[in-house]
């Protein structure tokens, strides 16, 4: 068991908040030996309580091995809880920060900024075909991808480029005023999608081509306007499956 030590800190944390707080634990990680000859953890940690002296210092009290208990209290305390949510089928992955869905084709208006230019206001409020999409959200941002195929996907599923504006290479959303949800949660979906198709598409966001279509993204949509079916052999590759998708 480690000795007590005073110990002294000096740190600075910005907080967007009023509450005032106090050292009261401290947490010590200690790691020994060589990870290559040893066969079981070559780490712990340590958990003591923070008291003061009379010389206004910190110190240590005596540590304890710190439990599975501890670290998901840790967890909570930190990032707060995932809420205990009924997960559709639409629903592929939920974490802490964020969740991710798939959408299929459907029929959906797409609105430009029609000061961009007359084809562009011709364009602007018809009714298109959507290929099926994946989408994650996050507080903030928004990710979408395209697929091939019109089912759930798994996660070595190949995923496409989704053939919009506003999207970058990497499929991030530039947002700009959206107003978007302020959760990412399963309940937000449909405000998610909506944002994003309810939006003006501003600009091309991207240094590679968005479709394979042989006129481009602009002869792409032109060639949509009151059809049924979104061509997926026009969708350009993302170069990426799902489940990279989901670990980038």
């Amino acid at each position: 068991m480690p000795s007590r030590k005073a110990i002294s800190v000096q740190a600075q944390v910005q907080l967007s908040s009023s509450k005032s707080f106090e050292l009261r634990e401290a947490l010590l990680v200690y790691s020994g030996g060589s990870a290559h000859h040893v066969s079981g953890p070559n780490t712990f940690v340590t958990k003591h309580s923070v008291r003061s002296s009379e010389s206004g210092a910190p110190s240590l009290g005596p540590g304890a091995p710190i439990g599975i208990e501890d670290i998901l209290e840790l967890i909570k305390e930190l990032r707060g809880v995932v809420p205990v949510e009924f997960l559709p089928d639409n629903v592929l992955v939920r974490t802490q920060e964020s969740i991710v869905w798939w959408t299929p084709s459907a029929i959906r208006p797409m609105f430009y900024a029609v000061e961009k230019g007359v084809e562009l206001k011709q364009l602007s409020g018809k009714q298109f075909p959507q290929p099926p999409l994946v989408f994650r959200a996050q507080v903030g941002s928004l990710d979408v991808r395209a697929l091939e195929i019109n089912e759930r996907p798994t996660p070595k599923a190949n995923l496409f480029r989704a053939p919009y504006w506003n999207v970058n290479d990497q499929g991030s959303v530039c947002l700009g005023s959206t107003k978007v949800p302020r959760e990412a949660s399963v309940e937000s979906i449909a405000k998610w999608e909506k944002a994003f198709f309810q939006s003006e598409f501003t600009h091309s966001n991207s240094a590679k081509k968005l479709t394979e279509h042989p006129g481009g993204f602009m002869g792409l949509w032109k060639s949509l306007v009151g059809k049924k079916t979104f061509p997926v052999q026009h969708l350009a590759s993302a170069g990426q499956t799902l489940g990279q998708f989901i670990q980038s």
